[in-house]
């Protein structure tokens, strides 16, 4: 199945390239979005800087949203597979209510979808602290790339659906903790753009 992959160079997408073998032209989803043969699309690019979408309105919607709906309408007929925000469910802050605007362009565009709401962090925890009040389904990059790439597997690519990938609710902390047991205690509130920063 030739399959393209797109956001290849981030955190997850590396993690994807690592586990199968994808298609990973380089795309810029704010031009023209170039058109190939496809069996499937699985959208991981986007504006991921959480704290500058706050300032950065147009541009975190430009890619997360007008690019979402450039590239979906290039393969609209493909299988499409689009890697959403599991805090998309209740949006705070730009960037996640970005992710959930692109959920419904690709539900209102896609012939066939598969939307997987997801949170993934770099393994080893890589900060001095971490919130003990924000929780979380996700887990960490690795695992949540191999738990992406087996629900697809079991994906009929016929039904449109929206799921969510995880490992069960934690709170950021007891995942930190995993990696980095000396991981400080800290809140969310703690940061001035804790209005920012959804709590589940």
């Amino acid at each position: 199945m030739k399959t393209l992959l797109t956001g290849v160079t981030g955190r997850l997408g590396s993690e994807l390239r690592k586990l199968a073998d994808f298609e990973s032209p380089r795309i810029e989803l704010t031009q023209t979005i170039p058109t190939h043969h496809y069996d499937m699309v699985i959208h991981a690019s986007a504006y991921t800087n959480v704290d500058k979408a706050e300032t950065d309105q147009e541009q975190c919607f430009a890619v997360n949203v007008g690019g979402t709906a450039r590239l979906v309408r290039q393969y609209k007929y493909e299988p499409f597979v689009y890697i959403s925000t599991e805090h998309a469910f209740h949006p705070v802050g730009m960037y996640f209510a970005s992710k959930l605007a692109a959920e419904e362009v690709v539900k209102a565009q896609a012939y066939h979808y598969l939307i997987i709401r997801t949170l993934f962090k770099p393994n080893p925890w890589p900060f001095d602290n971490a919130w003990t009040d924000q929780m979380a389904q996700g887990d960490y990059v690795d695992v949540i790339a191999t738990l992406i790439l087996e629900a697809i597997d079991q994906w009929d690519k016929q039904t449109s659906k929206t799921i969510w990938v995880g490992t069960g609710r934690k709170s950021i902390y007891d995942l930190a903790k995993r990696t980095r047991p000396d991981v400080k205690r800290s809140s969310r509130l703690d940061t001035p753009k804790a209005a920012d920063r959804p709590e589940d």
